[in-house]
């Protein structure tokens, strides 16, 4: 079909791929080049009108899904207005590269078919199509095998709404009150609901979700507010785990909070400021846990450090976990 329609709406066609192809790749350096210049040099009135007709029916497509988020909202099915992504997190990790990857794709297949048809001025910016598309083709590869095994930005919806910017931020509850095992134990734990009870026994209702998110723990508990008793039997709460890492990965929550007396928003980010739990650093092995055990140094307090022989180094030197066997594979895989 594409063999059938004169060369203008061809070149024109090609174009309106091009630009918006730009339009998606605007965060990287493919900016820097301008082809909507180069379209006024080559396209016609034709290439014009349809440039306009795709704007229209954008627009029309944009409005009806605006209309489509807002009807979502008021449905009783939805999550709450309140149970949010802060705008500082939404664009944590890799994202959805799909669309822009099928964009990239069909505009290096028509470029490449351009390079062998067109001629003059065409034909080489033709040529840079072929190759921003390719390089960007590689820029979403390499992001997305990158980001095979990690859930930076992963931000599961929980059966209760639970906001660490009210509880951690605003009411400043530190994070070992409900996170108490971190301090002893591998894991930091997830609190159970007698934890929530010490406070919601008689804070019945928030300023931002007024009782229905109470209500649930009041539900899962079987929990009768009104006699105060447990006379209704209760279910098991089925949290979303939000950091994982690989099974081969063995990480131990109270030698970093204990004996490297690591703060909790080092790894997990400043959670206080955050309405969902969201996972804040990409947590690799080489940019993130390799890289604090090189520049981290070891609490020389500590009385098990006395044991180590660290030569060749004077008293006032820095110590790092790297030299005590930090970097050692068998440290963290076994």
């Amino acid at each position: 079909m594409i063999l059938k329609i004169s060369s203008i709406t061809r070149v024109g066609l090609i174009l309106l791929l091009l630009m918006s192809f730009t339009a998606f790749a605007q965060n990287t350096h493919f900016n820097k080049i301008s082809f909507v210049n180069l379209a006024f040099n080559v396209a016609s009135a034709q290439t014009q009108q349809m440039e306009t007709h795709v704007q229209n029916t954008l627009q029309v497509a944009g409005k009806d899904a605006q209309k489509k988020v807002k009807k979502q909202e008021t449905d009783g099915h939805s999550q709450p207005k309140y149970d949010i992504i802060n705008d500082k997190f939404k664009d944590l990790g890799p994202g959805n590269n799909t669309l822009k990857f099928i964009i990239a794709l069909v505009v290096f297949l028509l470029a490449f078919w351009a390079v062998g048809k067109m001629k003059g001025k065409v034909k080489w910016l033709a040529v840079i199509g072929v190759l921003l598309a390719l390089g960007y083709i590689s820029k979403i590869t390499y992001t997305e095998a990158r980001a095979l095994g990690r859930q930076q930005g992963y931000a599961p919806v929980q059966p209760i709404w639970f906001s660490h910017k009210i509880h951690a931020g605003q009411n400043a509850i530190d994070c070992e009150y409900c996170h108490s095992d971190a301090r002893s134990s591998r894991y930091a734990g997830v609190p159970s609901l007698n934890v929530c009870m010490n406070c919601h026994i008689q804070v019945k209702e928030g300023k931002v979700s007024g009782s229905t998110e109470i209500a649930k723990i009041y539900e899962h508990l079987g929990y009768n507010p009104t006699t105060m008793q447990y006379d209704k039997p209760g279910k098991p709460v089925e949290w979303v785990k939000v950091h994982n890492l690989p099974d081969h990965v063995y990480f131990n929550h109270s030698q970093h909070v204990q004996t490297g007396n690591v703060e909790c928003e080092d790894c997990h980010g400043p959670v206080e400021e955050m309405d969902r739990l969201v996972e804040y650093n990409e947590l690799a092995m080489g940019d993130f846990c390799l890289k604090c055990h090189r520049e981290t140094g070891i609490d020389k307090s500590n009385p098990y450090y006395k044991h180590y022989k660290f030569k060749d180094m004077k008293k006032d030197d820095k110590i790092t976990v790297d030299k005590i066997g930090g970097t050692d594979c068998s440290a963290c895989h076994y």
